[in-house]
């Protein structure tokens, strides 16, 4: 009977450690914005090899778990054609996390709406960001126009330059 009571405390628990992984995992890679590209050697634990081999300032890396289990799938790192070596942006996909904008807010009570989806694709996303920080890097969020409810994308950059 005890478990029967304790169950959704246990999901809630387990869905708050998802969250606060998925947060500490973005702050760093956030505050990598800027840095040389081997700060996310660190971070991200499959190396990065070219999206093209032509074209240096494109990676990408094998998709992979952080701790609480969400896998992160997808992820671009884009590095600046003005300063070699540095990176520009960071995105990736979300899988497995049943993270809700209501569960952003709890931590980013200041979210900003940047980006409203126009319909014309089922991939589009309503896009928000974080307060960027003193270096004008920023978290940007993606949730999907056509499944609006969970966290799809991410991306890190700088949002102010």
């Amino acid at each position: 009977m005890l478990a029967l009571f304790s169950s959704p405390n246990l999901f809630a628990e387990g869905n708050n450690t998802e969250i606060e992984s998925l947060w500490r995992f973005a702050t760093q890679l956030k505050n990598t914005v800027g840095q040389d590209v081997n700060k996310l050697d660190a971070i991200i634990p499959v190396p990065l090899v070219r999206e093209d081999q032509n074209i240096a300032e494109r990676l990408k890396a094998a998709p992979f778990s952080i701790e609480g289990g969400i896998e992160i799938t997808k992820m671009s790192v884009r590095l600046d054609p003005d300063n070699p070596g540095k990176i520009y942006i960071i995105s990736y996909d979300v899988a497995n996390a049943n993270i809700l904008l209501e569960d952003v807010r709890k931590t980013y009570p200041q979210l900003k709406l940047i980006d409203v989806p126009h319909g014309h694709s089922k991939d589009e996303t309503f896009s928000w960001i974080t307060p960027v920080d003193k270096n004008g890097n920023g978290i940007g969020l993606g949730f999907p126009y056509a499944q609006p409810s969970y966290l799809k994308n991410m991306t890190l950059r700088n949002f102010v330059n």
